[in-house]
């Protein structure tokens, strides 16, 4: 599932990033708790009209030996242009010396690559515009790059 594909059909797939990424943890022996909405297992009724920064709350707090952060899980190197330009407040919102926020990009038979937000923002600003269908814009980070 990706993009191209409605809201509602990419939720009645399972939500492999955020799989790969509890598997992960799990087999590194890492504490980790689910935050925010699982639209996928638990959704509410009109998710869409709460906040934007509450829809979009961190995935996952996770702790390994006393260092802990807070985890946003992809399942694709596409980013949305909203998103994008809502991360210098996800860092001020969410992020902290001792907790920061971080990207997880989780993709099957990978380890997660965990990218700072500021790296995130480095690798949007060298890609460059695309639309899905929708008309939405995003661009994709070319990570292997």
């Amino acid at each position: 599932m990706n993009g191209a594909h409605s809201y509602k059909e990419r939720n009645n797939v399972v939500n492999i990033a955020e799989v790969l990424f509890e598997t992960y943890c799990s087999t590194k022996g890492y504490f980790y708790r689910r935050l925010g909405f699982d639209e996928k297992n638990d959704p509410i009724p009109n998710f869409y009209d709460l906040n934007t920064f509450i829809r979009n709350m961190p995935d996952f707090y996770i702790n390994n030996n006393g260092k802990a952060g807070l985890i946003m899980v992809k399942g694709t190197a596409n980013i949305k242009s909203s998103e994008i330009k809502m991360l210098p407040m996800f860092m001020e919102w969410y992020s902290s010396e001792k907790c920061p926020l971080l990207y997880a990009f989780c993709f099957k038979d990978q380890k997660p690559l965990l990218l700072h937000p500021d790296k995130v923002i480095g690798l949007y600003d060298k890609s460059t515009d695309q639309q899905w269908h929708d008309g939405v814009t995003y661009r994709n980070l070319k990570l292997n790059e």
